[in-house]
């Protein structure tokens, strides 16, 4: 089915804005853009900074095109086409939602004497994420100036981003099967109640 191509000022901004401070990131620190594009290999043994958690600047800037743009597709997906009402609701609910999971991973480490690995956690997470957030500008570059009726397209989009999203968190549970394998059971646990149950609220409640 042909379509009109989406036309909206907010909606080139944001994609175009995005692709921009990209670039400027890439600028910034060629090491971190070209292990963003890394899709399929990670470290876990990382040297962390003395920012928070670990992390730099330019990485919470990726993390925050992630949620930017994972808002964006959710848009598409949820309102068969781009309204900056929508896109906003998304983005404040996610940015929302990742922050306090953060903090929850924190204050984990801290009650469990486990901060050195909740780090190394959280920094694998938001590097996938980061390089998610890379894949699905250019899903929504095309989504956005495809002739063709985007509901299926942007339906794949969000079944590869899901795969995607799951397979990161296989290859981090085996970067760490060793810790794994001494506390299955509070793995187990932290694996329910801080990782399962959340989603499956967001997805069933908010999104």
């Amino acid at each position: 089915m042909i379509r009109e191509i989406i036309s909206n000022d907010s909606l080139t901004i944001i994609l175009f804005g995005s692709f921009f401070l990209l670039i400027i990131l890439k600028k910034i620190d060629s090491n971190i853009f070209y292990q963003n594009l890394s899709f399929f290999q990670r470290d876990s043994r990382n040297s962390f900074s003395n920012n928070l958690i670990g992390i730099k600047f330019p990485e919470i800037i990726y993390n925050i095109l992630f949620i930017s743009n994972l808002s964006l597709l959710l848009t598409f997906f949820y309102n068969q086409n781009f309204d900056i009402a929508v896109y906003i609701k998304y983005f404040k609910y996610l940015i929302i939602f990742f922050l306090f999971k953060i903090l929850f991973d924190v204050i984990i480490g801290g009650l469990f004497s486990a901060k050195k690995m909740m780090r190394n956690y959280i920094y694998l997470k938001l590097v996938f994420n980061n390089s998610l957030g890379i894949l699905i500008l250019f899903f929504n570059f095309f989504i956005t100036y495809s002739i063709f009726d985007n509901h299926n397209i942007t339906l794949i989009f969000i079944t590869l981003s899901l795969l995607y999203f799951i397979y990161s968190y296989f290859l981090i549970f085996f970067s760490m099967k060793k810790t794994i394998y001494k506390n299955w059971f509070y793995f187990i646990l932290y694996l329910c109640t801080l990782e399962i149950i959340p989603y499956y609220y967001l997805i069933s409640n908010v999104l």
